[in-house]
């Protein structure tokens, strides 16, 4: 009966050993991509920095291997500012101080373009770098 005790000591000891830290994988070490910070009414990405109503979303348009930065601001309504990040563009584009060019695309819902298009370039105007 002894050895049964034994045993069941054992497998208790080595159930009670510390574990191996834990590693942070790869791929959680390097997110690639186009590197955002949002804050309740600021959106930075390195490249330009904007302000936008606290009540809209922001969706990340651009995948992570992409080589631009694709960004669309939501308003409650549906409407929407789509902001990318291009090179030698010539349509609705807002050409920044360190030479950077975005794209400017604004669709508003039929209810809202009366008021939206005003909100809409108050947020492309605050763009800066």
């Amino acid at each position: 009966m002894s050895w049964r005790y034994l045993v069941c000591f054992f497998l208790f000891a080595s159930a009670c050993s510390p574990l191996p830290p834990a590693k942070t994988p790869p791929q959680i070490k390097h997110t690639p991509g186009a590197f955002v910070t949002v804050s309740e009414t600021r959106f930075d990405a390195g490249i330009f920095q904007l302000d936008y109503p606290s009540n809209w979303r922001i969706v990340k348009l651009s995948t992570a291997d992409a080589n631009y930065l694709k960004v669309a601001f939501v308003a409650p309504d549906q409407s929407t500012v789509t902001l990318t990040q291009v090179e030698n563009a010539d349509n609705s584009v807002v050409r920044l101080e360190n030479g950077d060019e975005i794209i400017v695309e604004i669709n508003a819902t039929a209810a809202a373009v009366a008021s939206f298009f005003d909100r809409a370039e108050r947020l492309v105007k605050s763009m800066q770098i």
